[in-house]
This record gives structure tokens, sequence and C-alpha cells, in this order.
């Protein structure tokens, strides 16, 4: 039986009194590398990938989230493994820091299992 390869989707939303463009700029030049600083090697080996996906505004509608992050860990034991890390006393600096630019009541997370229909990534 293959092991499953975790992916953690989170749906975040700027606090109120940011723009777009700083909650965007502070999630990508303060908060994505400040996780990087903190999480343990031991931890970060278990991450396949860490994306963050800013929305942008095509049209006149305002998107119903600001961004989606993705974190895909290798398997569930490195999935509880930083969970553990994040919720740990360890992982408060960056669960604090996340109070600095997004409305962490309207943040929704997904964990699940990726499973993909179509890949054309191109082969060099």
């Amino acid at each position: 039986m293959q092991q499953l390869m975790i992916k953690v989707i989170a749906m975040l939303k700027r606090k109120s009194n940011i723009t777009s463009e700083e909650f965007s700029k502070y999630w990508f030049e303060k908060h994505g590398p400040l996780a990087m600083k903190l999480q343990p090697s031991s931890i970060t080996a278990g991450i396949k990938s860490y994306i963050q996906n800013h929305a942008i505004k095509l049209g006149k509608a305002e998107p119903p989230y600001d961004a989606v992050a993705e974190t895909i860990f290798f398997d569930s034991d490195c999935f509880w493994k930083w969970n553990n890390w994040y919720f740990s006393e360890a992982g408060k600096p960056l669960r604090d820091d996340e109070e600095n630019f997004m409305d962490t009541n309207k943040r929704v997370i997904v964990i699940t299992d990726e499973r993909v229909v179509l890949n054309n990534s191109k082969q060099e």
C-alpha cells in the first residue's frame, strides 16, 4: 500500500486594517522566511514543498480569500512532526507572527491526500 503524501491547504484572509499588497508583502518577505528560520532542519526535511499562492483580482469582484498556502509533506509522520512542532512552545513565535497580518479566525485549513489527474510538466 502506498504511503499518503499529505498536503495542508490553508485559505487565508488578511487583517481588515491592512491592504492586499501589505498582506502579500508581509507574508512573502517576513512570515515565510521566519517559518524557514524557526523550523529545525529535522522538520523542514519532511516538507516536500511550501507554496504561497497570492490572490489576484481579475475583474471587479474581490477574491474570497487573500491567499492559499500549500504545505506538502512526504508522509503522515512528517506532517505529525511538523504539527507537534507548530503547536509547541518552539512554534509559538510563528503562530504569534500570524497575528501581524492575517485574520486567524477566518483561516480555513484542509488536510488532503493529493491525487494528480493531469500534470503537463515540460520534460527537458
